[in-house]
């Protein structure tokens, strides 16, 4: 049956036009905030619920995206030929090609992407509606389709639904990462290192943070009350480990506001056990992000980490994995601190430290502004040189890794007590 002129032609503007719609219907969705329709979902905006509910799925969505607008290209050009072909005879395929090409290029992908770009989540709420209509009336042959695909990628070795579940794992940090990179170009650095160490706390363990078994203050647990009162008059901690026998032997931990809740004590009958509560124990691979919810759930703030033997190696506090964040929490009673509070970093140049062997790798990537690698095997600047030359390195010794030079300037034994680090000149 043939049509008029004027509604073949009025039949390609209106293609074209629904082309424009659902190209820029696309973009808008594909480059809409997820987190502000979230929000706005939340708050119980109706068209940002319905927003989140076709992300849901988001091949469905792209996949019913793509199948409307290739059938209207595909139908606007079959139309333009058959006109032109009646026109021109055989010239009309030449010239159906290039004027739907510029048509549908300009009109149909360019301008509307383009705009939709400009307020993309605003025409995100108007159109999700409609497009969830679409999903609904298209549902069987977008499926049909998406079952096509998946089989002829699994043909070629390609498991769709394992890439899948991958990409959603790996790529959400990375896209936080990116977001908080990007997020105000006069946002402060320390901002962004917090947000960013944040993210780090599934990687580190307590092992790596820790106040190391020699750095720590404790008491014995036959320590009598005088002797007691003029320790803690020396010491500006509240918990302190008590040990009997060796001071490897952590029996419990005396918190200071126990004694000071007794009222006249008898120092001939005092027993400092009487004042402990039981040690909480934790593994030195346990990651800071369980540490710390374990923290928050077990109302504590001190915990004794031992080796997969159980020995002794040191503690970690609430405080410790706050300052992995937030950086160090200095107060009036710091200067007193025995811990690893004290870098033992010093700056000759700023290409040039003097490095202490017992500096955390992560305190001293922090500091020099460097990207040194933190693993479960070492976790001090020591470690990490004894690490990578696999040799027990003499005085006055060099090692170049990780674009850094290492001279080791001074050891105890067979332990790295000093080191000069050298920043690689470009």
């Amino acid at each position: 049956m043939d049509l008029p002129l004027h509604i073949l032609i009025g039949s390609i503007i209106g293609l074209v036009i629904l082309s424009a719609f659902f190209s820029g219907s696309e973009t808008s969705l594909t480059s809409a905030s997820k987190p502000r329709m979230h929000n706005l979902a939340k708050s119980g905006k109706k068209n940002a619920k319905i927003f989140e509910t076709l992300f849901k799925d988001k091949e469905l969505l792209i996949c019913t995206i793509l199948f409307a607008n290739n059938l209207v290209n595909v139908l606007a050009s079959a139309l333009a030929t058959k006109i032109l072909i009646e026109l021109t005879n055989t010239d009309g395929i030449f010239y159906a090609t290039i004027i739907m090409t510029l048509m549908i290029l300009i009109f149909g992908e360019l301008i509307p992407k383009t705009l939709a770009l400009s307020k993309s989540d605003t025409y995100a709420l108007k159109i999700s509606p409609f497009i969830r209509f679409l999903v609904i009336l298209l549902y069987p042959l977008t499926v049909t389709l998406n079952f096509i695909v998946y089989v002829l990628l699994k043909i070629v070795g390609v498991n769709y639904s394992n890439f899948k579940k991958e990409e959603i794992s790996e790529k959400r940090e990375e896209e936080l990462r990116g977001a908080i990179d990007l997020h105000g170009e006069d946002s402060s650095r320390d901002e962004k290192n917090m947000l960013k160490s944040i993210l780090d706390l599934d990687e580190i363990t307590v092992g790596s943070i820790m106040i190391p078994r020699k750095d720590i203050f404790s008491l014995p647990a036959n320590i009598n009350f005088n002797n007691l009162i003029e320790k803690l008059d020396e010491s500006p901690h509240s918990r302190i480990p008590i040990w009997e026998k060796n001071p490897e032997n952590i029996i419990g931990v005396f918190h200071v506001r126990r004694l000071i809740s007794q009222k006249n004590p008898d120092p001939k009958k005092f027993n400092i056990k009487l004042l402990c509560q039981k040690p909480w124990f934790i593994p030195e691979s346990t990651k800071l992000d369980n540490q710390l919810m374990e923290f928050k759930k077990r109302k504590e703030h001190f915990s004794i980490v031992v080796d997969e033997y159980g020995e002794f190696l040191g503690i970690v506090t609430l405080e410790d994995i706050i300052e992995e964040i937030v950086g160090d929490i200095d107060d009036e009673q710091d200067m007193l601190k025995i811990s690893k509070k004290v870098k033992g970093i010093k700056s000759l140049s700023p290409s040039n430290f003097l490095v202490k062997g017992n500096v955390s790798i992560r305190d001293l990537n922090k500091e020099l502004n460097i990207n040194l690698p933190i693993n479960n095997n070492v976790s001090t600047i020591a470690g990490l040189v004894l690490y990578e030359s696999r040799t027990i390195p003499k005085t006055k010794q060099i090692f170049s890794f990780f674009d850094l030079k290492f001279e080791i300037l001074n050891k105890t034994n067979n332990q790295i007590t000093l080191l000069k680090i050298s920043k690689k000149k470009d």
